[in-house]
């Protein structure tokens, strides 16, 4: 476990691409193998880092959901809040499955916090939905959120918003969540 601390530690100012190893064997005063052995290859080694962060990500976002009380739209908004802190503060690590396309099977770490993060996405969704909403459209939906904050979270962080585009972020984000929980609330 001190081999992943150390990496996620690394990887607070360090890209993916240019994480080593042999450094962070180092910094943890083990062997250069021991990412190796212990987890069989750099990229099942990698996949529990991404588990481990992911994890932490899924603790600060059930932290904030709780704290938002219990009006649906705002505990949707502290969940997309959450989200986007995670990518502003840890870009590298919320970036690791993706750069190095790991899948959330690689290890169960990274399966079991996908799991949860996406159990929190979908119950926070539900409970925006007005009676009747089939579970294949909560299912739908909570994608949609999903691209949506993910989307303008990474378009931000990359720098890709124009400059010309009034508001940060988080008031793209909550323009446009509260523009879907009003959508789902119309009248047919």
């Amino acid at each position: 476990m001190r081999l992943v601390q150390a990496t996620l530690q690394i990887l607070r100012t360090t890209p993916v691409d240019k994480l080593s190893l042999r450094r962070v064997a180092e910094q943890v005063g083990v062997s250069h193998q021991a990412p190796y052995v212990h987890f069989g290859s750099k990229r099942r080694f990698l996949a529990a880092v991404a588990g481990v962060g992911l994890d932490r990500a899924a603790d600060a976002a059930e932290i904030k959901v709780a704290a938002a009380g219990s009006s649906p739209i705002s505990r949707l908004r502290a969940l997309a809040r959450a989200y986007t802190e995670w990518v502003t503060h840890e870009p590298h690590v919320h970036d690791l499955d993706l750069a190095l396309h790991i899948a959330k099977s690689e290890h169960p770490w990274l399966q079991t916090a996908a799991i949860r993060y996406w159990n929190l996405l979908h119950d926070t969704v539900e409970a925006c939905q007005p009676p009747g909403v089939s579970e294949a459209d909560v299912l739908r939906r909570c994608t949609i959120v999903w691209g949506a904050v993910y989307g303008i979270s990474r378009l931000a962080a990359l720098g890709q918003v124009p400059a010309s585009v009034p508001g940060d972020a988080s008031e793209h984000i909550s323009f446009a969540l509260d523009a879907l929980f009003a959508g789902w609330h119309a009248a047919p």
